[in-house]
Order: C-alpha cells, then structure tokens, then sequence
C-alpha cells in the first residue's frame, strides 16, 4: 500500500503535539529492546540529581515524507547505559501511554538481503555503513519473517563487515549468528549508538535530530 509524499505527511502529522493523544513528550530507555507492544518492555532512566524526566516534544510539520523535532530536548540522567528515545503521549506512566521507539544515534539505517546460499551467514547491503562493533537493530518488512536465526529488535553487535555486507553476533567480536533459513529473504536495519555515562551526565537532542521517517512505505 504505497502512499505518495502528500499522504506520508498527512500521516506524519497525526502524530503531531497538537494532536489528541500523538506524541507528547520522549523519554530515555536502556538496551534493551523496547518492542512494540501496548506498554513499552525495556526500563526507563530514572532518578539521579538533577532527576531524569521526560521532555515535552514540538514538531515541525512533516515534509518530504518525515517529520523532525523543531525544538531542542536535554535529559538530565544517571549513570548507565542508554540506547533509545521512547515515544509517549504522556509525561509520565507505561499503561496505553507508549507509542514507538527510536534508536539513539540511529541515522546510518537501509535495507539488506540474506546470502541465498545460507553458507557463510552473510547479510548483503549495498555501502551499509556499518563497521565492526557497532550495535544495529534488525526488523522485518511488508509482514515478511526476518531470517530463521536473527530476531527482529535484538540489538546485535556488527561483525565481518565488508563494504557491502556485513553478519551480525550476540557478542562483541563473537561467532556470526547462524542463519539457518532465507525467511522473507530481507529486512531493515538501524544502527544504535549507546550513551554511556560512569555517573550524573546528559543526553541532548538537537533541532531536526528526532526525526520520524514514512519514506520507506
């Protein structure tokens, strides 16, 4: 079901601030994947001093097939490791308040197909622009199964990567997952680069950063 630039943005901007029950206000989620169900599955920041809250979000209006935060958020957050943005259409609570996820960091992102021949475990990407070490998130497309062995928001470590290809662990520098079936034979992936902080720190997030992207559909 293709929707052309003027749909994608009259989409987009049903999630608007202004918008009963759209989102409202981000906040910050560990590693963990934070899924897609009714309740957000990972753990937000909390505590610290100055205390973490969430931020009340603005967005511009979409364009173009996405649509960007016109104003600057900082968290003020303890010390861990945090890997998302969380979307909310509410300054506090998880029950039916949890509207989706973006990956901290997450621009470099595309989509990729399995080594048909399931020998060497590969995932092929044209100038991916992964490298070694990174963490990057799998998910399926058009309802189709991700490959038999991968599972979709496991954040994954990058490794044997090469200019057009790269294999996924669950480890830094471990054995490649073992793909054992083509599935759908393609997905879609998006690099998530963690913040990691030893005590009291920030995450900022500058104008035009947020961004919620429809050009993929």
């Amino acid at each position: 079901m293709p929707f052309n630039d003027l749909g994608k943005n009259k989409a987009l901007d049903g999630l608007d601030e202004s918008v009963s029950g759209a989102i409202t206000h981000i906040g910050v989620g560990n590693l963990t994947d934070p899924g897609t169900g009714t309740n957000y599955a990972g753990t937000e920041a909390t505590g610290g001093s100055p205390a973490y809250a969430r931020q009340a979000v603005t967005w511009g209006a979409a364009s173009g097939g996405q649509k960007a935060n016109s104003g600057a958020l900082t968290f003020d957050v303890p010390a861990g490791s945090y890997g998302f943005l969380l979307l909310f259409n509410a300054s506090s609570g998880n029950t039916n308040t949890y509207l989706g996820y973006l990956p901290l960091n997450g621009s470099v992102k595309g989509f990729f197909s399995v080594d048909t021949t399931l020998t060497n475990d590969q995932l092929l990407s044209v100038a991916h622009g992964l490298a070694d070490g990174d963490r990057v998130q799998l998910f399926n497309v058009f309802s189709e199964s991700l490959p038999t062995g991968l599972t979709e928001g496991t954040v994954y470590y990058v490794v044997g990567s090469t200019t057009n290809t790269f294999k996924v662990s669950a480890t830094l520098g471990g054995s490649a997952v073992d793909i054992t079936a083509v599935g759908g034979g393609e997905g879609f992936f998006q690099r998530v680069v963690p913040e990691v902080f030893g005590s009291q720190g920030q995450i900022t997030v500058a104008i035009g950063a947020l961004v919620l992207d429809a050009t993929g559909i």
